[in-house]
Order: structure tokens, then C-alpha cells, then sequence
């Protein structure tokens, strides 16, 4: 694992996550209600984000779980999503539109999200770096 292969991780994580941001934004009443560099600059602080959320726990599982770190990686996704959806709900940093489909109180899509996008942004990687 070396700086580079993580530096293109966040990268290629971010450019996955500003696609799912920009495709699932209508969700958000936050969006929704955001004048144009608002919402501009919320996809991009997501992205941001997410991307270095995707280095952060590909790094850690790669570490502790070997060849198993893609199922971890998954596992612990899913959960710091949830978790950060319901602080962030409560804490009002975002809000919900009617459309959001909702999963124990958080939204399913930013759920799903971290997990999904991560797998991807690793295959992607890994396939280059192979």
C-alpha cells in the first residue's frame, strides 16, 4: 500500500461520490432549498469527505483484516453511514425531503452510499494498480 495508490484512491472516490451526490441531492430539502453555489459547495464538501472517509477505513481495514479487508471495509461503511446520517439529521447539519426513503430514522441512499461507492473506488483502483 503506498501514498500514491491511497492518493488515487481519494480521488477516484471522490469523482464516484460527487456523481451519487449530484444523482441523489433531490432527497435533500437542504439541496433543494440551496441558492446554486450553496448546493455547489455542499456536493463538493460531501465529496470531499466521503472520499477521505473511503481512505480512512480502506486503510484501516487493509491493515487489520488482509485479504478479507473488502468485506470489513463494507461492513464498517454501512455502519460509520448510519451513524453519521443520524448525528447529522439530529444535529440539523442536513434535512431530508419527503421522497427520501428512511431506514431506522436515516436516509437509505447515503446508507448504501459510503459502502457502495468505496467497493467501487476500490475495484477501480486495485484494477489499475494490478
Amino acid at each position: 500500500m503506498t501514498i500514491y495508490l491511497l492518493v488515487t484512491l481519494f480521488f477516484v472516490g471522490f469523482f464516484i461520490n460527487l456523481l451519487w451526490e449530484l444523482l441523489h441531492s433531490t432527497l435533500y430539502k437542504t439541496c433543494w432549498d440551496a441558492p446554486l453555489n450553496k448546493f455547489v459547495y455542499l456536493m463538493v464538501k460531501g465529496s470531499t469527505f466521503d472520499g477521505i472517509v473511503i481512505v480512512i477505513i480502506y486503510f484501516i481495514t487493509r491493515l487489520l483484516f488482509g485479504d478479507y479487508y473488502l468485506v470489513a471495509f463494507v461492513f464498517i461503511a454501512f455502519l460509520f453511514a448510519y451513524g453519521w446520517e443520524i448525528y447529522s439529521v439530529k444535529a440539523g447539519r442536513w434535512e431530508y425531503s419527503d421522497k427520501m426513503p428512511l431506514v431506522f430514522g436515516a436516509g437509505l441512499t447515503p446508507i448504501v452510499q459510503l459502502a457502495i461507492t468505496g467497493a467501487v473506488s476500490i475495484y477501480v483502483v486495485v484494477m489499475f494498480f494490478k
